[in-house]
């Protein structure tokens, strides 16, 4: 082979193993979003890596296995593979938003072609890898702030319960998250 032939050859290899990223991103979405359990994802901090990816943001996020519709409208799916080349690595990952009616709404695709080939930057961690990806999928997103409702007037130390008998009375109750909070914050801040 001659040089230009094999100098087109690396050009090919190196150029097919560039990092892809789609990303359709969020417009807007309620304060609190649910993140559906993937237990088949074995990167030990990708949840970790997303959550922090949504705080950065202003979302406050839960790692639910079942998101109800009541408690969660909308709800975060994930999946992320590792390849390995003397480590293991993340080479994919998909994160999808789905609102109140289960529609996506947004979503976003990391992919390394041809598994990073010999790209040094395959071996970077999660965190260097999806914080970009999270950054592209939130940063012209929108928190929708639902409007709290009126706290319940809640038992006082006069009704002979303790706080931590109040609060666990309180966990018992079908609550929003808003509602819940605001009465936890009553409660704690009762004489």
């Amino acid at each position: 082979m001659n040089r230009h032939a094999i100098a087109t050859l690396c050009c090919t290899f190196l150029l097919s193993a560039c990092t892809a990223v789609q990303v359709q991103p969020l417009a807007s979405a309620p304060e609190q979003l649910c993140i559906k359990n993937n237990p088949k994802v074995q990167v030990s901090d990708f949840v970790s890596v997303m959550q922090s990816g949504f705080q950065r943001y202003g979302f406050n996020t839960q790692v639910v296995d079942n998101p109800s519709l009541s408690d969660c409208p909308y709800v975060v799916t994930y999946t992320a593979r590792r390849t390995w080349d003397i480590v293991p690595y993340v080479s994919l990952a998909e994160i999808h938003i789905f609102n109140e009616q289960r529609r996506e709404v947004a979503n976003a695709h990391y992919h390394l072609r041809g598994k990073g080939g010999f790209s040094l930057m395959k071996w970077q961690g999660t965190q260097a890898k999806i914080s970009p990806v999270m950054d592209q999928l939130l940063s012209k997103s929108s928190v929708l702030v639902t409007p709290i409702q009126p706290a319940q007037p809640t038992p006082t130390s006069s009704t002979g319960l303790s706080k931590e008998q109040q609060v666990e009375a309180l966990r018992q109750e079908k609550l929003s998250y808003e509602q819940y909070q605001a009465r936890y914050k009553a409660i704690m801040n009762a004489p």
